[in-house]
């Protein structure tokens, strides 16, 4: 970034946003909405000490305290007067505020989690820029059903697909099942696993019609055969408009259901060099575009070495807290690392940050000497018994010695 700009990160989620096609897969609307709002905290592994962060609340201390003594993270907090709305509709009703960050600086550069209309007003108001695209443009990208088209006019390779609608989608899924006997129905609007299908069998089918019958007409879906797959590697961009940075790369940790765990490092796709210059192409098209900011796409490597991209996040990835951390506490040698980024772990108890280290056992926990050890991340959902940690080590053997400490 910019020695020069004034950086404020600014990462509100809410399900208006996300336009959700499933959103009866959210079992508890106002629980979702509560744990959209804390994930904004997860910046704080983005932004340096010189930046701005605004959140909801005050992060816990002793976690602030922690990541401070990395070297990673802001005391720079800023809490919006209001309260009870996705945070950037709070800080777009905060008079108060909206003027303070206006006397930021001149070359103020917003960091939003995804940029929407929202976004684009507050940087308005404040006189400054955004580090995303036009939300029309964010949200074509963001589009499942734009992905055929975007491969298609590289003359990248894609995936058996067919596009659908609520009212054709069932008879698309039964003519592919037919075919390919597994499938994957994806949501044209999808988010951490919702409104994604693996239809592997009649259990698994049925589950899906019934999903079906709750959505309305309107919407659309991406039906594709389900191949068999070695690994899946998430590859993560930072788009300027005059350069495309390569932020990383690492495995998405997926199970059969396709629902995303978390990250690991080192790879084990055999075509590295291809899914560099695939994805690659895929920037310049987006970047010629007026496409701007984080960028993460998702490929597929099957057992016939066939490499597919097969999503496109034009947002922070789950991946990119982890990877910023990763680069912060190994400038030099973050590629000779072996780590695993895992989302929502579970303690099933309440905890603070204190609480947690004496969980997991102070030895255990991640050392800048010894560079080694569980990195703990978004800790604001304690309050429901979950966190996120970076496990990081030298083998593999060393990250599961780790990985045997949180499942105990």
């Amino acid at each position: 970034m910019n020695q020069t700009n004034i950086n404020i990160f600014l990462h509100s989620l809410a399900p208006s946003a996300l336009k959700l096609t499933a959103k009866n897969r959210v079992d508890d609307v106002a629980l979702f909405q509560l744990q959209l709002n804390q994930s904004a905290e997860r910046a704080l592994l983005l932004a340096e000490s010189k930046d701005y962060i605004i959140l909801n609340h005050y992060p816990d201390k002793d976690y602030l305290d922690y990541l401070t003594d990395m070297d990673i993270g802001t005391r720079k907090i800023l809490i919006p007067t209001n309260q009870g709305l996705s945070l950037s509709e709070n800080v777009l009703g905060d008079e108060q505020l909206l003027k303070l960050l206006k006397t930021l600086g001149t070359q103020i550069v917003l960091h939003p989690y995804i940029s929407t209309e929202t976004e684009e007003k507050i940087a308005k108001v404040i006189g400054a820029t955004v580090n995303g695209s036009p939300s029309d443009l964010t949200a074509k990208v963001n589009s499942k059903i734009y992905i055929p088209t975007l491969l298609q006019a590289l003359a990248l390779p894609i995936p058996e697909y067919e596009i659908a609608n609520t009212v054709t989608v069932i008879n698309t899924a039964k003519k592919f099942i037919n075919q390919y006997d597994k499938i994957i129905v994806i949501g044209n609007h999808s988010y951490g696993g919702l409104a994604i299908w693996a239809i592997t069998n009649e259990k698994t089918f049925n589950t899906f019609k019934f999903d079906i019958s709750q959505i309305p007409l309107d919407e659309q879906f991406l039906v594709e055969k389900m191949y068999d797959v070695v690994c899946s590697p998430n590859i993560q961009f930072q788009i300027y408009p005059d350069a495309i940075e390569t932020l990383g790369i690492t495995d998405q940790i997926l199970d059969d259901k396709l629902t995303y765990h978390g990250n690991q490092y080192p790879l084990s796709t055999k075509q590295l060099d291809k899914i560099r210059q695939d994805s690659f192409r895929i920037c310049e098209k987006l970047q010629l575009e007026g496409y701007r900011g984080l960028l993460g796409i998702d490929f597929i490597e099957t057992i016939e070495e066939k490499i597919f991209a097969v999503d496109i996040n034009g947002r922070a990835n789950s991946s990119t807290f982890g990877l910023k951390v990763i680069r912060k506490l190994f400038p030099d040698s973050y590629a000779k690392k072996h780590f695993k980024i895992l989302s929502h772990i579970s303690i099933d108890k309440k905890a603070n940050f204190v609480e947690l280290i004496d969980l997991l056992g102070k030895e255990n926990i991640f050392d800048k000497q010894t560079g080694r050890g569980i990195f703990p991340y978004n800790t604001g959902f304690l309050q429901w018994g979950k966190f996120s940690a970076i496990v990081i080590a030298n083998t593999w053997e060393e990250v599961n010695q780790f990985l045997a400490c949180i499942k105990q």
